[in-house]
Parts: structure tokens; C-alpha cells; sequence
């Protein structure tokens, strides 16, 4: 409103926005002066609007001391620019784009003294509790609001970083940010009196660096709306159009679940076009074959799948002009033999999947999230903001999420959207709780450190483990002390339960390498980090992993035909030198796994330095030492493979249980007791059977099943990882030992029992998998990993019935399962095929 009178002078929006340009100098004036910091200490740190300040001391600033002025030839072709940029945005605000990457500009592109301006506004907005006052700023459009406000933004005094740009308003915003920037950094400068550095060729060719950056915006911006967005612009009016005129025929809509008849994959479409015939024999007949400028006719494809199929198309020709882009279910994929995962198909091949249990698809490099934000309960996928556009009139486009009180139905029950946040603040809040359990044994790993006086200079490393795990627990708690009005369940429950989902496996997997290499460290004859040789191919490397015995059967292998009993030696994981590579197997290679028995040590490394590796190692794991002519590896790596940690080993490993013991009380108290004051796992339930994506439900679902891994008993949980471990490795014999030794020691531990399962199944000894996940079940009725090995086994003797009923069961529990592509398996082949009434072997 101060400004209506110049707008009222103004012919166009962006004569606006560069004429007030010439008002901002007295803003950052007032900033350069202290000025506003008077008088903000004047109003009891009130925010005085930007604005509001530049219009009150334009007559005071006229009044002072003449200062040099900006010739408004020199910033002509900026203004022009600027002025071109702006029309882009304004022409093509409506239409979206995929996140542009962020924006780093540095000097000469943007001038230092402008940076360091905007970073001491910023700075004093902060102290002066600005931020919640933007929506008056912005308001009044203050050119500078995007960097002033946004606090993504990373300025420094010679770089600043804009995040990902989303849509037109945020291009905008940069836009104006950095026309502003250089704007005021020409003009600084001649505050100063630098009259002579402004005019003169430095300057020069800054403006001329800065113009080429205005050129290359709007190249790229051209190039975006010629290639992206007029299409998609003309895409949505023609799908409006068909909608309009051919309704009744397009049977299906964007985010909708579909199947194939005949090749009984499902998929989500993400597009559909209708063709029109006309066009088709208009294009055909400009085709030419590659032998002849003569012209045939050629048959359209539509005709050529009417060919193919034959009677499989039995609806009126016009339907058959619709067709459907859509992504395939990888999972169907891969049981139906199909290397697609994108799909072109006709209306007429195609069916709408009813089974609620069918609905979610998971895509191949997960394609879903690229085109739909979310997954809703009702059965559908919620376009994203391009599809939303491009097929506005389709019925999932648009859609809102749930308010407080709109019910969410889900498995044939409902609940509130407000009872849902308040499971997830829940469970975020007893994730935080975790982690205030487990601070206090670092402290004490600290107290420890500084009451033995332990010195900084041989264990410093030793505390460098122990700090980087108290900075994954500070990490779990900086999520829950986020405002309550801020959480979402796709923000701070999900990423609370992925950290500490992480640190419980991080520790785990510690203390676990820990003592199976302690146990073998007396048949290892070379350390981490040594260089050695080949001794039959001749090439050079580093130990950088070892093996007890090797993870897979190297009983063929070629270079061990010499070797007795190869698969019970250890084996070492190799980063060979790349140039003894080339001369040995003719080109680079990156990993040698290599047995003990065909290693030497090479002595000449102290003279040769280090080793060239086709990829360098980790510079934060290893670092080269030339005084013993080895690789150095970090805390971590040593203490995994129980190398000598000094004097602080023994505290590292007391920390370490002592985390452990914290993080398996607290799981153990989610499974056994409702009340633990943390959560439950009905709470768990909720948030998997509602979940929205995939990675959501990955998330619940793997935390879940490491608390059936959890039990009272700390030497059977070091068992079973054993035996998961040899499972993993294929020493199916072994892992089967295991497990029975475990349920003979204690027969209600319902993990042991899933896993004899598995391991039964992949043997091929169905019956004892079926009675082993049947008493995995009797432990837990709602263990949906013992559901689904029960389906597996009754599909793959080919009572389709009971696998349908198993599957469900698991669906309904966990209805992001994979199992859902057996599901459609079993229920197209109990439609299409005979029933089997007998059993391959005796159920009793």
C-alpha cells in the first residue's frame, strides 16, 4: 500500500518489480548503517517491515549527501533480462516441472559484499524473531523475501546455495534473489566510493559474467518449456477433451490397478492416450521402407494387435484406440517371466483389479514414487502434481489427504486421521525415549575414559568410535524434540524408526563380527590393512576384510584345485593394484577374493609406497602409513574384526553390550508388555497396514521383525544370527543345526521356528516347513512372516485354496507384502486350473 502511488506509474507487472529495484539500496543502507538495529531497539525488538523503512527514510537519504548513481544505460540489458525471466514464470506458473537442481553461485557471478549484506540481514532477523512475521513481507512481495526468509538457503561469505527449485514461484524467488545480489553489489560499491573499480574493466567483466548467467537461465528456461512443458501443457487440454467427449469409452484413470487378461500381471496406470485412426493412416502412409523411396501402406499397429489376438478383442473397435502406459508389478513380472517393467497396453487386454489385497504395486527402481505422492487406503495411487495436471479430469487426480475427522477404512475397520497422528507422535516419541535410555551408557564410557586417564594420543581413535555412536543417538533425539505441529508420519515417525532401525543393527552387527573373528583370529595369518602378493597370478593388494571360512562354495574355482578342503580355509577380501591387474587379467579390476593359501606378504612395500587401486578406498575408514608400510583402518573396522585396540578395548566393548543389552530391553518390552510407556506393536500394526508407500512400510515392517528376533536369552540371539548368517551363505545344513539347538534350548523362542521353516522350505522338505511355521504361528498369531512361508508351501504343492487363505492372512497384516504376487498367482491358476485333491505326501 506505501507504494501505490508508483504502481499507479507502472504499465506492466515487471516494470513494477524493476522500478522498485531502486529502493532497495536504502534498505541495505539502513542495515550497512545500524540504523534499523536503533531503532528496532527503539520498539523493544518489534520487526519493522522492510518496506515500511525504505519508504520513511527516502526523504532523509535525498536530503544527505549526494552519492554516485547508477547510469541507467549500464544496467539496461540486466533489467531486460530480469524483466524476460520474470515473464517466463509468469507465463508458465501454472504448469509444473520436476524439481530443478540446486543453485550454487559464487563470485564472480555474485558479489562477496552482497553475501555478506544478506547473511547480517539474515543474521538480525533471527535475533529479532522475524521469522514468524514473513506472511506480511511477502505480501507486500519485498524482492529480497525468498533469501531472506527461506532458511534452506546456505549463504556464506563466497557462496551461496539455493535448495532444489519445485515449481515457478520458487524459480521466482531466485530469480529476484539474485538480481538483487547483484544489483546491490554495484551499487555498494559505489557507497563506498570505489567509483573508478565500478566503471572501470574489473567491473567490466563481472557485468558481463553475470549477463552471460542471465543468458544461460533463460536458455535452459526456453529449453524447458519447448521440450517439457508446452507438451504437457497441449497433453492436458487434449486429455480434458477426451474426457469430455469420450467418457463412456476410457474405462480407467490415472493411479488406477489393472491386470492383464491374458498375462495376468498387474500394473498402475500412468497414462493413457486415445488414437485417432485417421492420424494413424495419415502417418503411415508418409513411412517409407528402408529398401525403396517407394511408399507402401503399412498397417497400423492397432490392426496389427487385432491380428494377434484375435478373439481375445471382443469389445467395438473405437475402444480398441485407447491404450495405457503402466507399471508393472516387478514382482509379477518376475514370476510371469516378463523383463518389462513399463508397459504399453490396449483397453480391450486389460481389467480392473477389485481384490483390495492386490492394489499395491511395487515398481521396478521404484517408478511409483516418481509419478504418485502416495498411497491411498481406498485402493488407489494419488497422482503427483504433473500427473494431477496433465489428466485433471481423471478421478484420482487432486486428491486430498484425510481431514482429523474423516475416517480412514482399512481391512474392513476404520479409525480417525487424528487417532493415526497421535500413533505416530506415539511412536516417535518412544523412539526418542530409546534414545535418552541410551545416552547415559556413553556417558559413562567417557567417565570411564577420563578416571583410567587414558591418553589422547594412542586412544583418541578408540573415542572416535564411541563419539560417532553418540552422535547416532543425538541424531534419534533431534527428531523427537521437533514441534509436535510438524510431524507427519511420512517426516519424523519414519525417520525415527529407520535411525533406530540402523543404530539396533549397527550394534548388533558390532558385537556379533566382534566374536565370530575373536573366535577364528588365531587362524588368520594376515591383518587388516598388509599388503600382500599372489602367489600364482602374481598381483599385489590390500586386506581389507577376511572371512572365517569362505561365504560361498569355492570348491571349482580354478585357482584351487592345488588347495585340500578350500572351503574350510579363510578368505580374505582383496582390493588388488590396478596396473598388476592390467598386466595379469588384461584389465582393471576392483575386488579379488582370494584364499589364505595363495597369499604372501610383500616385503618391498615400504619402497614402493602406496598401492593404485581402479577405486581409492575410504579415506574416512582407511589412511596409508609409510613408516610400517600399511593401511591404517579406522576403530570401527578393528574392532569388528577384533584387531588391537589398546588399552580402551575393553571399555569400547563394555559400551557396546551395554547399548546392545538397553536396545534389547526396550524392543523386548514393545513386544511383551502394551504398556512399556514407549509404544506397542498394535501401534506398529497401525502404521503398516495404513502405511503410504513401500519405504514406509519397509521401514515398520523391518523393525518389526527384528523384535521377534529379540529374546531374554543373550547367547541363543548370538546363535541365530549365526544361523541367519549361514543361511544368507547357503550352508543350509548348518543353519538347520542351529536352529534345532536353539528350539531345543528353548522351544518357545517363535523366530527359531520361522527361520527351521525357511531353511525346511528351501531344502524342498515341505511338511516339516509347513509344522515348523505352524509353530511359529502358535507363538505369535500375528507373525505374518510365518503366514506367508504356510502360503508358499500350500502353493508349491498346489492346494490353491489354503495358499489364498494364508496369503490373505498375511496380506491383512502386512498389505505391502510381496507375497501379494503369489496371492494373484493362486487365484488365477484356482480359476483356470483342475483342483488337486491329493497331496504329494501324507498331511498327518
Amino acid at each position: 500500500s506505501l507504494y501505490t502511488p508508483l504502481a499507479r506509474n507502472l504499465t506492466s507487472e515487471s516494470r513494477a518489480e524493476t522500478s522498485t529495484m531502486t529502493f532497495i539500496p536504502r534498505t541495505i543502507n539502513l542495515f550497512s548503517s545500524g540504523m534499523l538495529l536503533r531503532h528496532m531497539q527503539r520498539v523493544e525488538g518489534r520487526f519493522i517491515n522492510l518496506w515500511a523503512l525504505s519508504y520513511s527514510s527516502q526523504s532523509s537519504l535525498n536530503e544527505g549527501a549526494s552519492r554516485p548513481t547508477v547510469p541507467s544505460h549500464s544496467n539496461r540489458v540486466p533489467k531486460t533480462l530480469y524483466r524476460q525471466l520474470l515473464k517466463w514464470c509468469r507465463d508458465y506458473k501454472d504448469i509444473p516441472f520436476d524439481p530443478m537442481p540446486p543453485v550454487t553461485l559464487s563470485p564472480p557471478l555474485v558479489s562477496p559484499l552482497a553475501l555478506k549484506r544478506l547473511r547480517g540481514m539474515r543474521a538480525l532477523l533471527d535475533r529479532s524473531d522475524a521469522i514468524d512475521s514473513t506472511c506480511e513481507i511477502r505480501d507486500h512481495g519485498h524482492p529480497a523475501h525468498y533469501a531472506l526468509y527461506n532458511q534452506d538457503i546456505d549463504v556464506r561469505d563466497n557462496m551461496i546455495v539455493f535448495p532444489e527449485i519445485k515449481d515457478t514461484s520458487e524459480l521466482k524467488g531466485v530469480i529476484r534473489s539474485i538480481y538483487w545480489l547483484n544489483n546491490e553489489s554495484a551499487i555498494a560499491e559505489r557507497e563506498r566510493g570505489d567509483v573508478d573499480n565500478v566503471d572501470g574493466e574489473h567491473n567490466a567483466i563481472h557485468q558481463k559474467e553475470r549477463i552471460s548467467l542471465a543468458f544461460d537461465a533463460i536458455k535452459s528456461c526456453n529449453q524447458l518449456s519447448s521440450t517439457e512443458l508446452d507438451n504437457r501443457a497441449k497433453k492436458r487440454q487434449q486429455s480434458i477433451d477426451a474426457r469430455e467427449i469420450m467418457s463412456p469409452v476410457i474405462n480407467y484413470h490415472v493411479g488406477q490397478i489393472v491386470q492383464h487378461k491374458l498375462n495376468k500381471w498387474r500394473g498402475v496406470v500412468v497414462g493413457w492416450n486415445v488414437e485417432d485412426d485417421n492420424r494413424i493412416e495419415e502417418a503411415n502412409q508418409n513411412r517409407l521402407t528402408s529398401l525403396t523411396t517407394k511408399q507402401y501402406p503399412l498397417k497400423s499397429e492397432v490392426c496389427k494387435d487385432e491380428r494377434v489376438l484375435g478373439d481375445s478383442l471382443t469389445k467395438e473397435k473405437k475402444d480398441s484406440k485407447v491404450k495405457y502406459t503402466l507399471l508393472l508389478d516387478k514382482n509379477d513380472a518376475t514370476i510371469m517371466h516378463t523383463s518389462k517393467y513399463v508397459s504399453l497396453e490396449l483397453q480391450d487386454d486389460l481389467i480392473a483389479v477389485e481384490d483390495p489385497f492386490l492394489r499395491r504395486i511395487h515398481s521396478h527402481s521404484n517408478l511409483i514414487s516418481k509419478y504418485f505422492d502416495r498411497f491411498d487406503v481406498k485402493g488407489y495411487f494419488v497422482p503427483n502434481k504433473i500427473l494431477s495436471y496433465v489428466y485433471p479430469s481423471d478421478r484420482f487426480s487432486g486428491s486430498v489427504e484425510a481431514s482429523n475427522e474423516d475416517p480412514i477404512a482399512f481391512s474392513g475397520k476404520s479409525i480417525r486421521k487424528h487417532e493415526l497422528d497421535d500413533t505416530c507422535l506415539r511412536v516417535a516419541d518412544g523412539v526418542h525415549e530409546i534414545g535418552s535410555k541410551l545416552l547415559p551408557i556413553i556417558s559413562i564410557a567417557e567417565q570411564q575414559q577420563k578416571k583410567n586417564d587414558i591418553s589422547n594420543k594412542g586412544n583418541e581413535s578408540y573415542m572416535s568410535l564411541i563419539n560417532a555412536l553418540a552422535s547416532d543417538i543425538q541424531s534419534i533425539l533431534k527428531d523427537g524434540n521437533c514441534p509436535k505441529k510438524l510431524r507427519t508420519i511420512s517426516s519424523t515417525t519414519t525417520s525415527s524408526l529407520v535411525k533406530l532401525y540402523n543404530f539396533h543393527l549397527k550394534i548388533g552387527s558390532l558385537l556379533w563380527t566382534h566374536k565370530i573373528h575373536g573366535e577364528n583370529k588365531q587362524r588368520i595369518e594376515f591383518s587388516l590393512g598388509e599388503v600382500v602378493k599372489h602367489k600364482i597370478y602374481g598381483y599385489r593388494g590390500v586386506v581389507v576384510a577376511w572371512d572365517p571360512t569362505p561365504f560361498t562354495d569355492v570348491s571349482n574355482w580354478d585357482g584351487l584345485r592345488d588347495v585340500e578342503n578350500a572351503n574350510e580355509k579363510p578368505f580374505y577380501h582383496i582390493r588388488p593394484d590396478v596396473n598388476d591387474c592390467i598386466r595379469t587379467f588384461g584389465g582393471p579390476r576392483n575386488f579379488r577374493y582370494v584364499c589364505q593359501e595363495n597369499l604372501e606378504r610383500w616385503e618391498s612395500c615400504r619402497n614402493y609406497g602406496e598401492v593404485e587401486f581402479e577405486t581409492e578406498l575410504d579415506s574416512a575408514q582407511w589412511r596409508w602409513d609409510p613408516d610400517s608400510g600399511k593401511y591404517l583402518p579406522s576403530e570401527e573396522i578393528k574392532f569388528m574384526y577384533a584387531e588391537e585396540l589398546g588399552d580402551g578395548e575393553e571399555i569400547m566393548v563394555s559400551c557396546i553390550e551395554g547399548l546392545r543389552e538397553v536396545l534389547a530391553g526396550c524392543l523386548l518390552g514393545v513386544r511383551e508388555n502394551p504398556d512399556n510407556g514407549l509404544f506397542s506393536m498394535d501401534d506398529l500394526f497401525l502404521l503398516l497396514k495404513t502405511a503410504e508407500s513401500l519405504e514406509d512400510a519397509t521401514v515398520v515392517q523391518d523393525l518389526m521383525k527384528e523384535i521377534w528376533k529379540e529374546t531374554h536369552n543373550k547367547k541363543l540371539r548370538y546363535q541365530l544370527d549365526s544361523g541367519i548368517s549361514d543361511l544368507l551363505e547357503g550352508k543350509n545344513e548348518r543353519a538347520l543345526n542351529t536352529f534345532t539347538s536353539i528350539i531345543q534350548s528353548d522351544p518357545s523362542y517363535g523366530e527359531a521356528w520361522n527361520k527351521k521353516a525357511t531353511v525346511h522350505y528351501m531344502n524342498g522338505d515341505m511338511k516339516e516347513s509347513l509344522v515348523a511355521a505352524e509353530k511359529a504361528l502358535e507363538l505369535d498369531p500375528r507373525n505374518f512372516q510365518a503366514l506367508a512361508g504356510i502360503g508358499l508351501v500350500e502353493m508349491d504343492t498346489y492346494r490353491w485354496e489354503q495358499a489364498i487363505d494364508a496369503f490373505r492372512k498375511s496380506l491383512e497384516l502386512n498389505p505391502w507384502s510381496m507375497v501379494s504376487a503369489r496371492l494373484s498367482v493362486c487365484l488365477n491358476r484356482n480359476k483356470d486350473l483342475p483342483k488337486q485333491s491329493e497331496w504329494p505326501w501324507n498331511r498327518e
